[in-house]
């Protein structure tokens, strides 16, 4: 009788040892991943960037899974802990159908984040493609990374649906006898497509230029497949059709090799005749001089006689046209003909009225 009595107590503990130490062993893989995911997601990631490290675009494109890894390498964890746990307990055949829907929960997790992986790789991926070495347009990588991004999401989507289980060929059908009526709805949307590829092939603009147009005048900050965003110089963002956009007259300010710079500079009437020509000689020779002045159109003349002062016509050009750089040289220039002038001893006038009083 005792016999028995420490049998059934042995087996009892025998029973116990099977299943805590897988259990145990199960469950301590959650949180040993969840807190050490992210250093192990660098290692894999830097082991990577070394292996193709002579690609120019490898180290953006493996940066680009980084949180996707993360992500995956979360689920993963709880998945794994979860099936230990349940093996461990010994309820394999009672939680069938609830292992089943959490491997299929698995797959679409994976599906997911593969999916937001490519999506952030499709940037350097298209410059890649379409570069290699070289430079290329901020626009077209741009344009076309908004493409591919649609296409695998489109395709995410349906591997997501017949991983469900559902009739992926009863879809298709439904979608090609609504397609006309989705076609005629979409009509506007197609015309803004088409737009969108009229300015991608002929290229008036690309983001980051200055553009102005008959309504509005700002700097291009995206390009998508319906609509163009314009900044404008009040901070005010302006989506745009991209079909009136490619009917309309456009200013490509960014193009501009130089930039013109004219305006009158008066002196007062009582300026010596020597002086004026000296004026206008220095200015020139100034202008002639200065870094950033196209020196092949300088025009510096005594133009007119004005109300109140002698009109010098100062016409040049500029090499820096970004708005910055041209408001910096345009104040380099005028604080050195301020500085001439003094030391020449011209002044320069300011509105004046002259009053003749007499004896009636």
């Amino acid at each position: 009788m005792l016999g028995q009595f420490w049998e059934a107590i042995f087996q009892i503990i025998q029973n116990l040892t099977d299943f805590l130490i897988p259990a145990v062993v199960g469950m301590a893989v959650l949180p040993i991943v969840l807190i050490f995911r992210r250093k192990l997601v660098h290692l894999v990631l830097f082991i990577i960037k070394k292996i193709t490290g002579r690609f120019r675009a490898a180290s953006a494109i493996t940066d680009s899974f980084e949180r996707p890894a993360v992500f995956l390498m979360t689920v993963l964890a709880v998945y794994l802990g979860i099936v230990a746990f349940v093996y461990a307990a010994g309820l394999r055949l009672e939680a069938g159908g609830f292992l089943v829907f959490l491997t299929k929960f698995l797959k679409i997790c994976v599906i997911c984040a593969v999916t937001w992986g490519l999506m952030n790789a499709a940037p350097p991926i298209v410059e890649a493609i379409q570069g290699g070495e070289k430079d290329v347009d901020k626009t077209l990588v741009v344009f076309f990374s908004k493409i591919v991004r649609v296409v695998l999401v489109i395709i995410a989507a349906v591997i997501v649906i017949a991983e469900i289980g559902y009739n992926i060929s009863g879809l298709i059908t439904g979608l090609g006898i609504g397609g006309l009526t989705v076609a005629l709805a979409a009509k506007d949307s197609a015309s803004n497509l088409f737009g969108g590829l009229v300015i991608i092939a002929d290229k008036p603009f690309a983001v980051d230029d200055w553009i102005e147009t008959p309504d509005l005048e700002g700097v291009v900050t995206d390009i998508t497949l319906r609509s163009t965003r314009i900044r404008t110089f009040k901070d005010a963002e302006v989506i745009v059709p991209n079909s009136t956009l490619a009917n309309a007259q456009i200013i490509n300010w960014s193009r501009m090799k130089k930039r013109r710079v004219s305006f009158h500079l008066g002196v007062t009437y009582g300026t010596p005749t020597e002086k004026l020509k000296k004026a206008t000689e220095g200015i020139r020779s100034l202008l002639q001089n200065h870094p950033d002045v196209d020196p092949d159109v300088i025009v510096v003349t005594f133009d007119e006689f004005g109300a109140y002062s002698l009109n010098l016509q100062i016409y040049f050009f500029s090499t820096k046209t970004s708005w910055g750089d041209y408001m910096k040289v345009k104040e380099d220039i005028n604080l050195q003909i301020l500085g001439y002038l003094e030391s020449i001893g011209v002044e320069i006038a300011f509105p004046t009225q002259t009053l003749l009083c007499g004896k009636k």
